[in-house]
């Protein structure tokens, strides 16, 4: 059945058509629509925002006679969660999708009002890309009634949904997957662009799409930094990069485009320069984002971030395949049409080579991520084989990528200090540290090298793999130092400027690369130098005592409480019942806790009830006065005093607070202190969560104005114990400011749009 949803998207693609007709008239000088191609494209961003807002209204008004709803969400969801829900699936973010590119083509027929016909060909391009994503948005519809499933009869209304899965219910879901999403989107109109101008040779392209190109690198480097303090501050892995497979995807079109950027720094000052490198890769880019997309929904890619199998897929791959025949044809063609230009002869070393160089850099790293994720798929679908791309995959990304950022950064630095005046003392600088950089590679140290040497990876891969596993990380420092004296010289000269938009627009330059500096630094240190101690339980009887759990560290047990997401704290779980068990006499005298679920109810006929309890370290009984009005199943918090002389000791209830289990979000928080040679270095609270889909760690992580995280991963009370992981984290917050300079510096020189910036 076609659902109200579904008929704002059939209309929606009828109008855009019909725009789309318009624009393809107007080139052919037909002028019968062109007055209406503007509002219509205005219509299809508005029918598709109202078409957003009304999912995410049924997702708010837990309406789940639509399968979407009920697949992502639940009753007891926070408010925030239950919006977050309507980009948790395929169907979601496909609509989230086509929905910013089309308010894309809204913002590009505003302020360009398709006057050139650069404009409105890249018009043509963005709304062909739209329809195309609205098919496949209706493909995998999030308007959906259950009552398309077979078996689901007419009427039947799910008393609840399924639910958010444990690892999405966090404030970082309602950030990560937008941000990623609308860089996807944003794409198209520079992808657009380039397009036209390797159509057209329109020299008007760069600056049509420079800002957009900007705004994409910004939100999807964002997205793709933000899942990285997803992973470090949320899904307790204790660290923010784990190159899967999902997460890499999205990072190889950030590259490519990130030399797009460079290239078009210098296209733009002179016309012949990069003509065919910088539309190339603005091509790539779009293709790659293509291809991120068949990472997440093809459901042969293994990454805890992937969603499954799709039934667009083979939408995706035909849309990759036509960008790409197309893009390589029409830049073939313009390589062909290029007439060859006398330059002056600059030598071999200059600011325009050694951009070229930076440029196949970023191509190469892109290569060597695309590489990694796609070998192995590869090697399945053709032999029917599960093979990885070595027997550590991330070791295998990290050995390939060192040297090339050690190269990247030598480029970087002659690039920002390089004047033509002073040539030959900047290639002697660059000489000079290159030459520091491979003696500091066979430096010996402790264990400070690419791979680390106690790992089965280095003993298993072959000998090309620990020649370069055992490079020194030391190597990595004089590039980074040269890098770094580059890039302030180059502010400070900024800084001289007296124009205030290049100033600024210097300023964020010079922020966008002490970012990739910080970024660098607190990657390495933070992996090579975190020391970790696991299988930590703490007793829940050690209560306020400090707990040696080795290399001079103890943990402090403050307090645990449980909570729901819905804002209900409930009482700690107390004493295990075990621990009673085992020992009923330690505990006579003293006011007892315990917590658990009701599993038995026996009246004492006119003198108390019998309630069994039972958690899971084991199950007792307790009596009280009177009758009580839980029922079996009902979770029961009880104080009492011990009674023995029966068979098991039995709990005197003094009282007793019902425990809320019927919210499937349930929130263990543990209060800890951290210490190292009896100096207290941490407090916080870890959390524990389980729920829908299994559970997930959110870990107490204390910073200090050293850059040193201490980290300690809570996996959730069992039997008695609090069981930890504790983790002292070095630099790691030069690399959250690395990407916070990043995110200014952007908007720097966003903010300062020109003809020429």
């Amino acid at each position: 059945m076609i659902t109200f949803g579904d008929s704002i998207l059939y209309l929606s693609i009828l109008v855009s058509v019909v725009a789309l007709i318009g624009l393809i008239f107007k080139e052919k000088n037909i002028d019968i629509l062109n007055r209406f191609v503007s509002p219509l494209i205005f219509l299809t961003a508005g029918l598709l925002t109202f078409a957003y807002l009304l999912i995410t209204y049924y997702f708010v008004v837990s309406d789940f006679t639509y399968e979407y709803v009920w697949q992502y969400s639940s009753r007891d969801l926070p408010l925030i969660y239950k919006i977050a829900g309507t980009w948790a699936g395929q169907p979601g973010t496909y609509l989230l999708w086509v929905w910013v590119i089309f308010i894309s083509a809204a913002w590009l027929a505003q302020t360009t009002k398709h006057a050139t016909a650069l404009a409105r060909r890249t018009q043509i391009i963005t709304v062909a890309a739209g329809i195309y994503f609205l098919v496949l948005t209706l493909i995998q519809t999030p308007f959906k009634s259950i009552y398309d499933l077979s078996g689901v009869p007419a009427g039947f209304v799910p008393p609840d949904g399924s639910g958010l899965n444990v690892l999405l219910v966090n404030f970082w879901m309602t950030v990560h997957p937008p941000l990623i999403f609308i860089g996807y989107a944003a794409m198209t109109i520079p992808f657009a662009t380039a397009i036209v101008y390797l159509l057209t040779k329109d020299e008007g392209w760069e600056e049509l799409g420079r800002q957009w190109a900007r705004f994409t690198w910004l939100f999807l480097g964002m997205g793709i930094a933000v899942g990285g303090v997803w992973a470090y501050l949320v899904l307790g892995w204790g660290g923010f990069w784990a190159w899967d497979p999902v997460e890499t995807a999205s990072f190889i079109p950030w590259l490519t485009l990130t030399g797009y950027l460079h290239a078009t720094s210098l296209h733009r000052k002179n016309k012949t320069t990069f003509s065919i490198a910088a539309p190339m890769l603005a091509a790539v880019s779009f293709i790659l984002i293509l291809y991120a997309a068949i990472v997440v929904r093809s459901g042969i890619f293994n990454s805890v971030h992937a969603f499954g199998e799709t039934s667009t897929g083979t939408l995706l791959i035909i849309s990759i395949v036509i960008a790409t025949v197309v893009s390589l044809v029409l830049g073939l063609r313009r390589y062909f049409e290029e007439t060859e230009t006398v330059e002056e002869d600059k030598g071999l070393w200059n600011k325009t080579n050694v951009f070229y160089i930076t440029l196949l850099l970023f191509v190469i790293l892109a290569f060597i991520s695309f590489w990694g994720i796609t070998f192995p798929v590869f090697i399945q679908l053709t032999q029917g084989l599960k093979v990885n791309v070595a027997s550590d995959t991330k070791n295998f990304f990290n050995i390939w990528s060192y040297p090339f950022t050690i190269i990247l950064l030598l480029a970087l630095g002659f690039c920002l200090s390089y004047k033509e005046s002073d040539k030959k003392t900047h290639i002697q600088n660059l000489a000079a540290v290159a030459a520091l950089s491979v003696i500091a590679m066979f430096l010996r140290t402790g264990n400070f090298y690419v791979l680390d040497h106690t790992s089965p990876f280095y003993v298993r891969e072959p000998t090309l793999y620990k020649l370069i596993g055992s490079i020194s990380l030391i190597s990595i420092f004089p590039s980074l130092l040269y890098a770094s004296w580059a890039i302030a010289n180059r502010l400070r000269e900024y800084l001289l400027i007296t124009s205030l938009r290049p100033r600024i627009k210097g300023i964020g330059i010079a922020a966008v690369h002490f970012g990739v500096v910080f970024i660098i630094f607190g990657a390495i240190i933070s992996s090579s130098f975190t020391s970790s101690m696991d299988n930590i339980n703490i007793p829940l009887t050690s209560k306020g005592e400090v707990v040696d759990v080795g290399n001079g560290y103890g943990v402090k047990f403050i307090d645990l409480s449980t909570s729901s997401l819905t804002g209900n704290t409930q009482p700690s779980p107390g004493t295990p019942i075990a621990d009673i068990l085992s020992n009923p006499s330690a505990y006579e005298g003293t006011s007892v806790k315990i917590s658990g679920e009701i599993t038995n109810i026996s009246s004492l006929e006119g003198h108390g009830t019998l309630v069994e309890l039972t958690d899971n370290s084991g199950s007792m009984w307790a009596v009280f006065s009177g009758n009580i009005t839980e029922t079996i199943g009902s979770g029961l918090t009880v104080t009492g005093n011990i009674m023995t002389g029966f068979e098991q000791p039995v709990l005197s209830a003094v009282s007793g607070d019902s425990l809320d289990t019927s919210n499937r979000y349930n929130v263990q928080n543990v209060k800890l202190e951290v210490y190292q040679n009896q100096r207290m270095i941490g407090s916080g609270v870890a959390e524990y969560l389980s729920g829908n889909g299994g559970s997930g760690t959110f870990p107490m992580v204390d910073r200090s104005i050293t850059g040193t995280d201490v980290y300690v991963i809570f996996q959730g009370e069992s039997g008695g114990y609090i069981p930890l992981t504790l983790k002292i984290i070095p630099a790691v917050n030069f690399a959250w400011a690395g990407i916070l300079l990043f995110a200014l510096g952007i908007i720097l020189i966003m903010g300062t749009k020109s003809k020429t910036g």
